[in-house]
């Protein structure tokens, strides 16, 4: 087994989506021939709400070993601004916070002790000083200041590291939407630490082709795409649980402004105005976690209140049986915006529940919502209506509107296969 270091913030038991993409990695790449070894922070919370993220820790190093991978949790000692915000949030001190946030983000760009989780560069330096047998580091962003260490690594032990990209940095183009002339500033100075950093890398990774040829482009660093994936037999315990009593709709997770859900809900609002004695239901578990986000629902669906559902972070098997038990899961693209994939599309794949995509981004995602054939894409709020119409009818003859997996077209998105794909972009640099 050739050693692999995998640098993560977010990793199990952290319960937030991030934290999947690098765990499937370890525990799938031991089939390849590749012995993961992962460090991270310590979670010993439950995220429920931002103010969680920045709990302090036990100060002690968690070390685990299974057959298929080794982690290290490192603790987590927050600074002054964390320590303000988890125990004030949005209602106090907020300018001082803030003041104290630019300071943090300007300074660890040069100097690593601002870094409020440096203990894992330090950790990771240290156990490739012990084990001269490391000789690949895979480091997954954001917080993109990761990608910091794999540049100073490769330049005291010359390893190889891949920095993977779970969206863009500075070249995204939806994290320009709404944001003010600080956050400019500050994307466009971290351009040239981008480039020197992830310049020492021997490859790339992202989770969309566009993607990854859009940095790579920037970088000057050539790579592999390798998407979220699902994991297979997920949902095998709920296969035969009935489905919700009324017809239910169903969007799991955070919503962003580049979505334009408001489009869904006018064709929605249009089915309820139509259809006399419609019982139907529009859930959106965990949405409540973004109170924004959550208002923004509150103002499309006012009036409509009895018809559509927000709730507070939910546990993820409920979610997966949320999933499973729903009649349709809804995806609004980001329309107009190149692969933007995010990864609760892979797992509506292997729920096998029918899924909707209003509007179409008429790319990336498109393309693996038909060759996996597992749902439907609309443009327009008629054509989205229709469609709803079309289902809705099948639900009253008792029919749920079946996802058409079509075998290895699906199955290549598992991330079994996305692992063994990373292991193969891995033998690439090592020759």
């Amino acid at each position: 087994m050739k050693k692999v270091l995998l640098i993560s913030y977010f990793f199990p038991p952290c319960n937030l989506t991030a934290s999947e993409r690098v765990y499937s990695w370890a525990k799938h790449l031991n089939a390849s021939g590749y012995y993961p070894i992962v460090i991270t922070r310590r979670w010993d919370h439950q995220i429920k709400s931002l103010e969680d993220v920045s709990i302090a820790t036990p100060t002690d190093i968690i070390h685990q070993k299974n057959d298929s991978f080794e982690m290290y949790q490192l603790p987590y000692i927050p600074n002054t601004k964390d320590k303000i915000y988890s125990k004030y949030g949005n209602k106090k001190m907020v300018l001082l916070r803030r003041t104290l946030s630019l300071i943090e983000i300007v300074l660890q760009r040069y100097i690593n002790s601002f870094i409020p989780y440096n203990n894992i560069g330090q950790f990771a330096d240290e156990l490739i000083s012990k084990n001269n047998d490391i000789k690949n580091v895979i480091i997954s962003g954001n917080p993109y200041i990761l990608f910091k260490y794999g540049y100073q690594l490769q330049k005291k032990y010359n390893v190889k590291w891949i920095a993977d990209y779970r969206d863009a940095w500075t070249t995204s183009e939806i994290d320009l939407i709404e944001r003010g002339f600080l956050f400019k500033w500050i994307r466009d100075n971290d351009k040239h630490l981008e480039k020197k950093w992830v310049g020492t890398a021997s490859a790339i990774t992202s989770v969309s082709e566009p993607l990854l040829n859009e940095i790579s482009s920037f970088v000057g660093v050539k790579g592999k795409w390798i998407s979220n994936g699902f994991e297979t037999g997920e949902f095998d315990k709920f296969l035969n649980m009935p489905t919700f009593n009324d017809f239910t709709i169903t969007y799991v997770g955070t919503l962003y402004h580049g979505q334009q859900i408001e489009f869904f809900c006018e064709a929605f609002i249009k089915l309820i105005n139509n259809m006399d004695g419609i019982k139907v239901k529009l859930l959106f578990p965990g949405l409540a976690f973004h109170q924004e986000q959550h208002q923004r629902i509150n103002n499309c669906m006012q009036g409509y209140e009895q018809y559509f559902e927000c709730t507070e972070r939910t546990e993820k098997e409920k979610i997966l049986e949320i999933e499973a038990r729903s009649h349709l899961l809804l995806y609004p693209a980001w329309k107009g915006f190149k692969g933007i994939i995010a990864s609760k599309i892979y797992e509506y794949i292997s729920s096998g529940t029918h899924t909707l995509v209003a509007p179409s981004d008429n790319g990336e995602v498109e393309k693996i919502i038909i060759e996996s054939g597992c749902g439907t894409c609309t443009n327009t709020v008629d054509e989205t209506y229709n469609f709803l119409v079309t289902a809705y009818k099948k639900y009253e003859q008792g029919i749920k509107l079946q996802a058409d997996l079509r075998g290895d077209k699906a199955l290549f998105f598992s991330r079994k296969h996305q692992a063994k794909r990373l292991a193969e972009l891995l033998d690439a640099i090592n020759k």
